[in-house]
This record gives C-alpha cells, structure tokens and sequence, in this order.
C-alpha cells in the first residue's frame, strides 16, 4: 500500500484535510478521502482503507 496516495483512488493525501487530534506519543487520524473511502493514518502513513482499490 503506498502510504502518500488513497490506495483506492490515487489522490494525494498531501491535499486532503488535516485533522485536528494530536495524540502524546503516536499521532493516528482517520481523513474522508475525495473518493468517499475513510483512511486511518498512523504517524502520517496509511494504514487501512475502508474501500478496496479500483479495478481500471
């Protein structure tokens, strides 16, 4: 899974909103991607989508 891309879409995470929670240690936030697919990001890094990748 590339961990700058929507893995179901390809959008730059880079242009998506930030959230606004800050944990002390690890820093984990889930963004709604153009796509419609909820990202889970720990440490800025994709780490699950709720949508499978696109078949093209």
């Amino acid at each position: 899974m590339e961990s700058t891309r929507c893995p179901r879409c390809g959008w730059p995470l880079a242009e998506l909103p930030a959230t606004a929670a800050q944990p002390a240690t690890h820093r984990l936030d889930y963004v709604r991607c153009v796509c419609g697919s909820w990202l889970a990001r720990l440490d800025g890094e994709v780490v699950g989508a709720t949508r499978a990748r696109l078949t093209r």
